[in-house]
């Protein structure tokens, strides 16, 4: 796959491109972010897309004619070293995709914004590329914003932000910095890259997660002032070290993909399991599923409707437009609005990291706070 960068101005053709042969009808040369010997003379493409959207491709014959990289020049005369200027040329005729390009007179004046391919690797592309890149790129078009606002409102560079809109790897620093822009806490954001953030106490397991509904059916039943209080009497139980907590156990949702699996991913940073989660939601929203229903999300067989969207939503504290766009569970209706609980989803959070005993004291204390309401 050939990755371009912009289209050869006439100051880089006259300054670098003098081996190269006139460019005829349906040829454009291209700067690549390539070594000369990864672009074989005669090699056939038959796509291009931009590199942040693989759907939007054009089809085109797309043959490599000639490259260059001027070694007749001194090394340090070519701006950022050597790399490729190569003569395509496309059949039946240049894409607008391709002529839409910038100009540009030297290497690295912009990103790579276009990659030609042949259909087997654009298909694996489509098939395989996903990830936070998908999260991020869906959140931009939701938002209606590009990779440099994004990197602004997260405090990183640019590049970061288009290296993973063009299928890299998120560094950890990067995870973290766009929390706060997503509308999501730290470890919400590494679920969703499929990791454990680095940052955080992890979850401590299936165990402890068993009391969570049992707290929460109390904390909903307090006035905000004994909400409050509950919520300061478990940021006092100090997470144990991890080899002390509760082991979480193999989930049967991590190797899967798609809005169920990665809605329960985010319900196991909170310690619910299957179980668990079905419970939970049906205090906070009065609708009750089965636990099978979230064992079959996790493994991608159902459906993510709108009603479940909500309940998770309410859980997670977060807007369900908002989180149907980080899951990718696609536009979805105005689901009935689950009933309000205000610090309810920020308790679920704040007891993640609590062993079972500690989460036991923290229901024993709920149950007191409410006896006196």
């Amino acid at each position: 796959m050939l990755l371009v960068e912009s289209r050869a101005a006439d100051a880089a053709l006259a300054a670098f491109g003098a081996c190269l042969p006139p460019r005829a009808a349906g040829e454009e040369v291209v700067f690549l972010a390539h070594g000369y010997a990864d672009v074989p003379l005669g090699r056939r493409y038959d796509c291009c897309f931009p590199a942040d959207d693989e759907g939007a491709v054009t089809w085109v014959t797309v043959t490599v004619v000639a490259v260059t990289q001027q070694f007749g020049r001194p090394f340090d005369g070519i701006p950022h070293g050597w790399r490729t200027l190569a003569l395509l040329r496309f059949e039946p005729e240049v894409p607008a995709v391709v002529r839409a390009l910038p100009r540009a007179s030297v290497w690295c004046e912009h990103p790579v914004t276009l990659l030609v391919g042949d259909r087997d690797a654009w298909a694996a592309r489509r098939r395989e590329y996903g990830g936070f890149g998908h999260v991020l790129r869906r959140w931009t078009e939701h938002r209606r914003t590009d990779a440099g606002r994004l990197a602004r409102q997260a405090g990183v560079p640019e590049a970061w932000v288009r290296g993973v809109l063009c299928g890299g790897p998120p560094m950890d620093v990067l995870l973290r910095r766009l929390a706060p822009v997503l509308g999501l806490r730290t470890p919400d954001v590494f679920a969703l890259a499929g990791r454990s953030s680095p940052y955080d106490p992890p979850p401590s397991g299936a165990r402890a997660g068993a009391w969570v509904p049992e707290l929460v059916r109390h904390a909903v039943a307090l006035p905000p002032e004994g909400l409050g209080e509950l919520r300061r009497f478990a940021a006092g139980l100090h997470p144990v070290h991890p080899e002390a907590a509760d082991a979480p156990g193999e989930p049967d949702h991590d190797a899967a993909d798609g809005p169920g699996p990665l809605l329960m991913r985010l319900a196991r940073t909170r310690n619910l399991g299957p179980a668990a989660t079905a419970k939970t939601l049906a205090v906070l929203t009065g609708r009750h599923w089965s636990a099978a229903t979230y064992h079959a999300l996790a493994r991608g067989g159902r459906e993510v409707t709108d009603d479940l969207l909500a309940d998770f939503a309410a859980v997670f504290g977060v807007p369900a437009a908002d989180l149907a766009v980080l899951v990718g569970a696609g536009p979805c209706a105005a689901p009935p609005p689950a009933p309000a609980v205000d610090g309810a989803a920020e308790l679920i959070h704040d007891v993640r990291a609590l062993t079972a005993d500690q989460l036991r004291r923290a229901v024993s204390f709920a149950r007191s706070l409410r006896e006196r309401s």
